[in-house]
């Protein structure tokens, strides 16, 4: 009896022979759908590659990935989304943190190119592209958030829609004196684009900037509680506030439920990121959704392209308001 081969894999699998190569190989991501179809095939015919037989002497593929933090919710969902779509490759992920540290990040690069990385993907990278090339040279490179007017491919929201979503729906719900909790450590760019949105929707509702009321919040429940705080003990009038992400809003809302004011009816509060802690705090909190999973997974099938010397594509990252139960209508009058 005839041994099946690949392209009789192909023909069962209704695939290319290429796919049933890049399965093998892994050198690319495959759809579930795909894979599925492929090792039903490979049950079906008793097929057995060169590839399967000789899978342990391929030398360990690696994609380094630099992050700021583990420290985070928004970057443990991009994890998962990776973590997801590498399980379908012959590649490991290789991650190093810099502790928002600039020159920490400048090592752990050095680090993992050590390692023999093919490729690199910097989560807010605090770096400039020249800083990063000459550390990399032609490797392939993909950012990941933060980055501003770079040729190295970049997948990140437009944050200043973002931003503008967030105001314009405070505004809408009646919000004129609205507190920002932005974010000043390094390489949170993000943050001051959503900040631009913030700004961009006052003015859009001729309600003046009120510097007085966009603090740093570090992307932190800490520094944002601080800041809440500090605005409460000079009895600063608002009756809403905009955090830079959830963890802030978290950090806000716990202040002010400590101090007596109440979240909604006397002050709103809307995050952004949509992580899974928004949707099981008290009060479910409203935000802006990021697709983080899906991000992460495009990370990594994009990586794969790059290294493969293929175009690249990210597809549409849409932001999307859920509203929950943390906002409402304005007071008549602030708290003070």
């Amino acid at each position: 009896m005839k041994k099946p081969t690949a392209t009789d894999v192909a023909k069962l699998a209704n695939v290319s022979v290429s796919t049933v190569s890049r399965y093998f190989n892994r050198s690319a991501y495959l759809a579930e759908d795909k894979i599925i179809a492929i090792e039903e095939a490979i049950d079906s015919l008793g097929f057995i590659s060169k590839a399967s037989k000789n899978v342990q002497k391929h030398k360990e593929k690696l994609i380094g990935l630099v992050i700021p933090t583990f420290d985070s919710s928004f970057i443990s969902m991009v994890l998962a989304g990776m973590d997801s779509a590498i399980q379908n490759s012959a590649y490991r992920l290789l991650i190093e943190t810099t502790h928002w540290q600039k020159e920490q990040e400048k090592r752990v690069i050095q680090k993992v190119l050590s390692q023999g990385v093919d490729g690199l993907i910097m989560m807010v990278s605090s770096l400039m592209e020249e800083e990063v090339r000459s550390l990399v040279g032609d490797l392939p490179v993909l950012i990941l958030a933060g980055a501003e007017d770079s040729s190295y491919p970049c997948l990140k929201v437009d944050n200043v829609s973002g931003g503008r979503m967030a105001t314009d729906y405070l505004i809408h719900l009646g919000h004129h004196k609205i507190v920002h909790l932005y974010s000043n450590e390094i390489g949170n760019r993000d943050s001051l684009g959503r900040m631009e949105g913030y700004k961009a929707s006052l003015k859009s509702a001729d309600i003046d900037v009120d510097d007085n009321l966009i603090l740093n919040g570090g992307y932190r429940a800490s520094l944002s509680s601080q800041a809440i705080q500090s605005l409460i003990n000079r009895k600063v009038p608002f009756t809403a506030v905009f955090a830079a992400n959830d963890l802030s809003a978290l950090g806000a809302i716990q202040t002010l439920l400590r101090n007596g004011i109440k979240v909604p009816e006397q002050v709103s509060v809307i995050g952004f990121d949509d992580c899974p802690i928004s949707s099981t705090f008290y009060p479910k909190l409203t935000t802006v959704s990021q697709p983080l999973h899906d991000m992460g997974k495009s990370a990594i099938t994009s990586m794969l392209d790059l290294i493969a010397g293929r175009d690249i594509d990210f597809g549409e990252l849409e932001l999307k308001l859920v509203t929950r139960d943390s906002t409402s209508k304005a007071p008549p009058h602030p708290w003070v």
